[in-house]
């Protein structure tokens, strides 16, 4: 054989093999990962803040690690939120506030700006809230007051807007009005630590990690592909 073609077919190898070992660096780099033990698995189209490169990020989908470990979302007009669950076969994110009560973070809540939307509509629907002081609000109004948001002395009292004229509290300050699509699942279950359930639509990746595979970024386009599952992950 020439000896001129036999040095192609070797150059020819070993830039497959150059190559090859390039792409499992980058896979390697975008290996799922989390921020403690027992913590939501980090992996495409999430990435974790100062610890991925370029390659395995996509646009809105930044986590990052609190000091306890925990994992932050932070969403629009800083609204962090701690994520309890990540499922990516349903492309569906599961998140609650640091302490307890996602109602302070209400007026700030948007989704518009980020590539989530609720996972569950009720409206939207439009409240008012109202500081009352103790003294001055009934008893049999209870149900509508907000406990986490309200403290000795004061009670802050949701309204739905619409019955501001026979349901507002008398004599209590009106403070501010919102209107949010999950608004009335956040109100009424105020008596309790709640969830909020976001899903994403884009990047499209549910029935590739459905047959077991994963997704990653063509190049350094929005464009995804599919690849066969590569295991492992690191613990911070």
């Amino acid at each position: 054989m020439d000896n001129s073609l036999l040095l192609c077919i070797f150059l020819f190898f070993l830039l497959l093999l150059v190559n090859a070992k390039e792409f499992g660096a980058e896979l390697d780099e975008c290996k799922e990962t989390r921020c403690k033990y027992d913590g939501p698995t980090i992996r495409f189209p999430f990435w974790l803040k100062d610890h991925q490169p370029e390659h395995c990020r996509y646009p809105g989908f930044e986590l990052s690690c609190t000091e306890d470990n925990d994992t932050m979302l932070e969403l629009p007009r800083s609204v962090k939120l701690l994520v309890k669950h990540i499922d990516y076969t349903t492309q569906e994110i599961d998140v609650y506030d640091p302490v307890g009560c996602l109602p302070r973070q209400i007026e700030n809540l948007t989704l518009t700006a980020s590539p989530f939307q609720f996972a569950f509509l009720y409206g939207p629907y439009n409240y008012t809230f109202f500081n009352c002081s103790s003294d001055k609000y009934d008893a049999y109004d209870e149900d509508r007051v907000i406990p986490c948001l309200s403290s000795h002395g004061y009670k802050i009292v949701a309204v739905m807007s619409y019955a501001d004229a026979l349901a507002a509290p008398l004599s209590c300050p009106r403070m501010n009005e919102s209107k949010l699509d999950s608004l009335y699942y956040l109100i009424k279950n105020y008596h309790q630590p709640v969830d909020l359930s976001l899903n994403w639509s884009k990047p499209m990746c549910r029935n590739c990690e459905a047959d077991g595979n994963y997704c990653i970024r063509k190049g350094n386009t929005l464009e995804i592909q599919c690849l066969p599952n590569h295991t492992g992950w690191n613990y911070n």
